[in-house]
């Protein structure tokens, strides 16, 4: 798990891996796909990962050409967003090499992602199932391992 969140419940729903988050004050659900956590993020949460949709700035991060998540280095198998009407997907990557995170996580690093969803849209890998995102925004972290020296990504 990616930094201390308090406890976590792992459910499965129509073949979907969702996972209720729980801290102090909110419940959220998350999605997991792989080595990929989908972490829903509130309008008061975006500031403080300095993004601001309605006026569409975000000196922090810097607009994907394209809708990959994350390759996979064993396999090249990608992580996708699929859209059913192009253009209503946002993914976006950290400008510089760490960013502040959601509160009671690590911070953000390079390979971690912010997608934006005006519509909802599915995310594939032909590993694992297919998810669907509602509208919102989601803050994608990698999984990590830990240990007593230093953390290492999951290799996909």
């Amino acid at each position: 798990m990616h930094g201390a969140w308090g406890s976590l419940l792992c459910i499965f729903f129509k073949n979907e891996r969702k996972m209720i988050m729980t801290t102090q004050s909110k419940t959220r659900k998350a999605y997991r796909q792989g080595e990929l956590l989908f972490v829903p993020v509130s309008s008061d949460e975006l500031k403080a990962l300095e993004y601001d949709p309605a006026e569409r700035k975000y000196p922090s991060w810097r607009k994907l050409v394209n809708n990959v998540i994350r390759e996979g280095e064993a396999t090249g198998h990608k992580h996708e967003v699929i859209e059913q009407t192009p253009g209503v997907a946002t993914l976006l990557e950290p400008a510089r090499q760490f960013l502040p995170g959601l509160p009671n996580m690590d911070m953000i690093g390079t390979e971690d992602r912010l997608l934006t969803v005006n519509q909802p849209v599915e995310v594939v890998h032909p590993e694992h199932k297919p998810i669907n995102l509602a509208v919102g925004i989601y803050l994608i972290i990698i999984q990590r391992e830990y240990d007593e020296v230093k953390s290492r990504r999951i290799m996909d």
